[in-house]
């Protein structure tokens, strides 16, 4: 069972690590998302997902939003998932009921208490509120199902008046109270002052669900207080995702924790699943996860600085608080940029299976470094200047004729070796595949058509290049672009379609032809300028 009836009187009694459940709610919280457009099927996929993962709770959007959400209440409710599937509701009866006959198994209710909120919703006073959630409180536990009675915007409310509310749901018999963050204003420390002033308030079996929003900054810290304070449950959204800046993230959530207690939370969830999970929304809920996002970002566990990748090579705990193996990701150490040092390049030549004299190797360091001053160079342009390295051997004969300038003699060897390998990144490489060679000319900067032209290459599966660009000083004046297309046929047809269907709808604004070139009509309009310059 994930969720079982326990005292939460005092979270120290659970160990380092407080008791908590996740009440996962990206298909309710995570649907008002500005962009977020998921279907039936990824709601289904979604939740078996986080059932996998083993997050205790998935919360759904109110069946009073329409058929479609009735549906998906009944579709998710049927899959027999761990999880317990709970509905999101207004605490209004017959949004109860709706939600009660789609066969979920609680009903997570609420109601407005903050004087700004409750003036522009119900209206109603605190005796009114406690009468009416009675009501419903009652029906919903008749039906032998979890309830849980939220106060909105508790931080913006009165203690006084939510602490009589959580008294009253307390000895109706709700399984939980909730404490939302509605507006994401709380500190840290408001947010221990007023969740260990509900525990006080209510039976050490009842628990407290807190729904922190992250519209400041503090939605993780926030809820690991929150737990600290005697809070039972937290609400997570994968990505973070929800209304305006969204909820607390899930897999923030579950980093933070995991460095409570690494091994709990390894039994308890398959954080294997994370990448994926989050892969997945991004893509339906139309974002990009963050470079710094927690654990899946491109750089959570990349390192760049000598010291620091020196010291993760050796001990990556030694920089590390998270060990990315055990959410399925792979550490990366950044090689060839004016930081690095001569022991990561070691290493990186050991992964290839290379062998380089360390003499040879720290030489090589320092070209490299000095290079990436000039030009960025990639981990494919690193290794083959390793691997030309490995490759470039000197007799042992010849550092013996150089008798006791044999040192210097090695080290102007070297440095020679590693120009040379350094050339030959910039000898000409063949373009792999078909291309395509488009010639723009018209008004192509005062009316920003080249920006519109490269979007469509960017978006498009096909690689490119701007191989010419003619920019004349008078905007009046037209300008000339000519660009490679490489990439599959289909593909670059479907482009080039594109770029006529935009030009077509520019032509008002500014006049712009595209001519397709061949090959040889490309080369020589670069000889006839090379001629011109002469």
């Amino acid at each position: 069972e994930r969720t079982q009836k326990r005292s939460f009187a005092n979270a120290s009694d659970f160990g380092k690590m407080p008791y908590f459940a996740i009440v996962d709610t990206t298909l309710r919280e995570g649907e008002q998302f500005a962009t977020t457009e998921f279907t039936p099927q990824d709601r289904i996929y979604i939740a078996k997902i986080l059932d996998r993962m083993g997050v205790e709770y998935i919360e759904m959007v109110n069946p009073m939003a329409g058929k479609q959400a009735i549906e998906d209440c009944e579709n998710v409710a049927k899959l027999g998932l761990k999880a317990k599937i709970v509905c999101h509701t207004r605490c209004h009866m017959s949004d109860v009921k709706a939600a009660v006959d789609t066969g979920i198994q609680g009903v997570n209710m609420y109601m407005a208490t903050s004087k700004i909120l409750s003036q522009h919703s119900h209206g109603k006073g605190i005796d009114v509120i406690i009468d009416t959630a009675a009501k419903v409180v009652d029906f919903v536990k008749s039906k032998g199902l979890e309830v849980r009675f939220s106060c909105e915007d508790s931080f913006r409310s009165d203690m006084t008046d939510i602490l009589q509310v959580y008294r009253a749901m307390d000895e109706l018999g709700v399984d939980r109270v909730g404490v939302a963050d509605t507006v994401g204003i709380a500190t840290p420390s408001q947010v221990q002052h007023v969740i260990s002033e509900v525990r006080k308030a209510i039976k050490p079996t009842t628990g407290i669900e807190f729904h922190t929003h992250n519209d400041t900054g503090c939605c993780i810290a926030n809820a690991l207080v929150a737990l600290e304070a005697g809070a039972t449950h937290i609400d997570t959204c994968v990505l973070g995702i929800g209304e305006r800046n969204g909820i607390t993230p899930l897999g923030g959530f579950l980093g933070r924790m995991y460095t409570c207690d690494k091994d709990e939370i390894k039994k308890r969830y398959d954080l294997r699943m994370l990448s994926h999970l989050e892969k997945y929304v991004s893509q339906r809920a139309h974002v990009t996860i963050p470079f710094n996002n927690y654990i899946t970002g491109s750089c959570a566990f990349t390192h760049k600085a000598g010291v620091h990748s020196k010291a993760v090579m050796q001990n990556p705990a030694a920089y590390e608080v998270l060990d990315p193996s055990d959410f399925g990701i792979e550490r990366r150490i950044e090689l060839a940029h004016r930081l690095t040092g001569w022991n990561a390049m070691k290493q990186r030549t050991t992964d290839l299976g290379l062998e380089i004299p360390d003499e040879k190797l720290k030489i090589a360091t320092v070209m490299i470094k000095d290079l990436s001053d000039e030009r960025t160079i990639g981990l494919e342009e690193l290794d083959k200047i390793l691997i030309s390295l490995c490759s470039k051997k000197q007799p042992k004969a010849a550092f013996i004729s150089w008798g006791a300038d044999t040192h210097e003699h090695k080290a102007e060897f070297y440095r020679k070796q590693t120009e040379d390998a350094i050339k030959s990144l910039d000898a000409p490489t063949e373009e792999v595949g078909p291309t395509m060679i488009l010639k723009f000319q018209g008004h192509l900067f005062d009316k920003a058509i080249l920006n519109r032209l490269l979007d469509l290459a960017v978006d498009s599966p096909c690689s490119f290049k701007v191989v010419r660009l003619d920019v004349p000083n008078d905007n009046s004046k037209e300008s000339n672009a000519i660009i490679k297309i490489i990439g599959d046929v289909p593909d670059m047809e479907l482009l080039k379609q594109k770029y006529e269907n935009l030009l077509e709808t520019l032509d008002d604004v500014a006049h712009t032809r595209m001519i397709e070139l061949e090959e040889q009509e490309h080369e020589d309009e670069l000889a006839a300028e090379k001629e011109q310059k002469q």
